[in-house]
């Protein structure tokens, strides 16, 4: 990361220079005006992220390492200093990574590696625009600006999913609050990205439903009495389930082209954590949107106030929720 914000140039520097690639001109121009938005509209926090800009002959930023045992949804975690403990990894050098892939196959973990466009360093240096961002569309690359950016508002330590759901649900959202203020809300750029977003959620849908599966596949097979006969058990019950979901999955009618070349998820409880790591219970910042009159600046700054204690930030949250829902019931009742 040092190395690449040395060699960053400021993006007001790299629009003024004549004869910029017009797509490079125009991914810079909605960073800048996502950003803009993020705080301006959203609350989110002012600072030099995403000001500067790098040429990379790469396609993407980083290498993250996932692994969980493959006969429970247990991940394994890194902890870092000040940070506290993750379920994931990154790796700006791919060797290393799979160096790491090795090392964790070897203990007998299932494992996970997948392409990352950012990574938030949460304020600790100036996160910049990379040159492989470029061709994205705005409802992706607002998406990420926001997501990121969000990060590096709030970031409560050792509550890894708590912070991966609420950026996802700030950047999904925010993204489209964007678009529809910038384009309109009957534009095609705000359609599509309606639509790919209702797919992606309701593949995130039949995900959550797999993973119970998988969950409650896993305590009957840990309730044999031999080890070895109770790990084969598992992992024979999540090829099977896995390949039930491949074939819904590849049924089901979206809307979009988003899954029309579905090839099916790997039997990996490494990779089944990492996606429901982001999602698995987003309906709850959905729930309090909506009490809050679908107000996405209000709804963020009432997640910061809530969680801003010790404790679980899920169950603060959760708290919350459910004491404004039991209001508005109240208020209901004649």
């Amino acid at each position: 990361m040092i190395a690449y914000n040395a060699r960053s140039v400021a993006i007001d520097r790299v629009l003024a220079r004549h004869g910029v690639d017009a797509e490079v001109e125009a991914t810079l121009r909605l960073v800048q005006e996502a950003k803009r938005f993020a705080v301006d509209r959203l609350g989110l926090k002012a600072d030099r992220n995403y000001s500067r800009y790098v040429e990379l002959e790469r396609e993407y930023l980083v290498d993250v390492v996932s692994a969980a045992q493959p006969d429970s949804l247990t991940p394994h975690l890194w902890r870092f200093p000040f940070f506290g403990s993750f379920p994931y990894k990154g790796y700006y050098r791919r060797e290393d990574a799979l160096r790491e892939v090795r090392r964790l196959e070897r203990k007998g973990l299932d494992v996970w590696v997948r392409k990352v466009d950012a990574f938030s360093t949460l304020g600790f240096f100036s996160d910049p625009v990379y040159s492989f961002m470029s061709g994205y569309s705005p409802f992706d690359l607002a998406s990420l600006i926001i997501h990121e950016q969000t990060h590096a508002t709030l970031f409560v330590k050792d509550a890894v999913q708590f912070n991966e759901e609420l950026a996802t649900f700030m950047g999904w959202e925010g993204a489209l609050a964007f678009l529809r203020e910038r384009l309109g809300a009957d534009s095609p750029e705000v359609r599509e990205a309606v639509d790919h977003l209702a797919d992606w959620r309701h593949f995130n849908e039949m995900l959550l439903a797999l993973y119970g599966e998988l969950d409650q596949a896993y305590r009957r097979a840990s309730g044999t009495a031999d080890a070895s006969e109770a790990r084969t058990a598992a992992v024979q019950a999540k090829g099977r389930l896995v390949a039930a979901f491949n074939r819904a999955v590849a049924r089901e009618p979206f809307r979009t082209e988003a899954f029309a070349r579905f090839e099916g998820i790997p039997a990996n409880n490494a990779y089944i954590l990492a996606v429901v790591n982001y999602n698995q219970d987003l309906d709850l910042f959905y729930r309090l949107r909506d009490l809050l009159g679908g107000d996405l600046r209000r709804t963020f700054a009432e997640v910061v106030e809530t969680v801003g204690g010790k404790g679980d930030p899920k169950a603060a949250l959760q708290q919350k929720v459910e004491s404004l829902e039991r209001g508005v019931a109240a208020e209901a009742t004649p």
